[in-house]
């Protein structure tokens, strides 16, 4: 969660409100003025009232086809809800109407970061960075493709150019801190996510990334405190429910990890990690066929992964199905040995060999359920 986005400043509450009022009196007299339409529009964005807001801006839109600016914000809203699909084509006509605007090609760029098309975002990006026209949101942005991309020295350029423009950028040390952690510097990415959070005490993002830092060094309890502040800043952020769902499986704490986890996959059900993780918990606490259903939806996700398969094989001896723990286990000793795990294909074999006696298959049963995913079905 390190994406910097275009993003509004800290908005004055009292004064957008006066100013939501003023507006809506205009709009009362005059209903078909586009600009008073986009005035309140984005007060209303302002303010993180996503809804109200782009209905204003469809409303400048319909009376106003070549508003650039409410084609543009329409597509920030569409980005802050996650919405990326939608936001493009907002983005893509304001990038037509202006396309030196360095906000809109700033946002355009998050939508391809949330929609994994890091390549998109480097072609879309570079062309001004290298001509000198980069902001900090721009040179972050860029440096979050190139990182996805693994490119890290060119990553750490990027991050650094940004923090030459505003060395007080929160969200620059933030990112700084993710590229120090994927680049094995754990101590100094604590240090920058805490610089961060000194320049900036509500940024959910440093936030979060502090509290993943901390579980992983053991400091649970701190991690907690992290990812709550961090739930606050984004409500509802699956992944950041799945940081609570680890952190509380880290100390034992079952029961609201399961609930942390299940929220997590109800918002993003694609999640590989929190089925996984899910498959798990339902394994420590002996809820084998709720376990078997979460590494099935894992397996449908990741179909190669071998680590499914070989849990799926001991569950289903857990509960007696003797052909479905071969036929898993089997298959997990497939795709072991087509990764080159040698040690875990050679005990799927053995487990293959140890299941046939248990469950008394002949030669003919065993060459069948090893032989074929088919034997999965039902």
């Amino acid at each position: 969660m390190a994406l910097c986005v275009l993003c509004a400043c800290a908005p004055d509450t009292e004064q957008n409100e006066n100013k939501i009022k003023k507006y809506q009196a205009r709009i009362a007299i005059d209903p078909n003025n586009a600009e008073v339409h986009y005035q309140l529009g984005h007060s209303h964005l302002t303010l993180g009232r996503y809804e109200q807001g782009m209905s204003h801006l469809q409303d400048v839109v319909r009376l106003s086809k070549k508003h650039m600016m409410a084609h543009r914000d329409l597509g920030w809203a569409l980005v802050q809800l996650k919405e990326y699909r939608a936001a493009e084509p907002w983005l893509l006509k304001a990038l037509e109407m202006k396309p030196s605007d360095r906000a809109t090609l700033s946002t355009l760029s998050a939508v391809y970061i949330g929609q994994k098309r890091y390549r998109d975002a480097v072609d879309l990006l570079k062309p001004f960075v290298d001509t000198g026209r980069g902001t900090v949101k721009i040179h972050n942005n860029l440096a979050a493709a190139y990182r996805h991309l693994k490119l890290y020295r060119l990553a750490m350029e990027q991050t650094q150019k940004a923090l030459k423009k505003n060395p007080d950028s929160a969200a620059s040390h933030n990112n700084l801190g993710v590229l120090l952690e994927k680049t094995g510097q754990s101590e100094q990415a604590l240090g920058e996510y805490r610089i961060a959070l000194t320049l900036d005490p509500g940024h959910g993002s440093a936030h979060f990334n502090l509290a993943v830092a901390l579980t992983r060094q053991g400091k649970r309890f701190e991690a907690l405190n992290h990812f709550r502040i961090a739930q606050q800043a984004y409500p509802g952020d699956p992944e950041i429910l799945a940081g609570l769902g680890w952190t509380y499986h880290k100390l034992n704490r079952y029961r609201p990890a399961i609930d942390y986890y299940e929220e997590s996959v109800r918002l993003a059900p694609s999640n590989l990690q929190a089925q996984q993780a899910l498959g798990e918990l339902w394994d420590i606490t002996q809820q084998y066929d709720r376990a078997i259903d979460a590494y099935e939806t894992a397996a449908g996700l990741d179909p190669e992964g071998p680590d499914h398969y070989y849990h799926l094989g001991r569950l289903n001896d857990h509960l007696k199905e003797g052909e479905k723990a071969v036929a898993y286990m089997a298959l997990a000793e497939t795709l072991y040995r087509k990764k080159r795990d040698t040690e875990m294909a050679a005990h799927c074999r053995k487990n293959v060999t140890i299941l046939a006696r248990k469950y008394k298959f002949k030669k003919g049963k065993l060459r069948r359920l090893t032989q074929s995913r088919q034997s999965l079905a039902g």
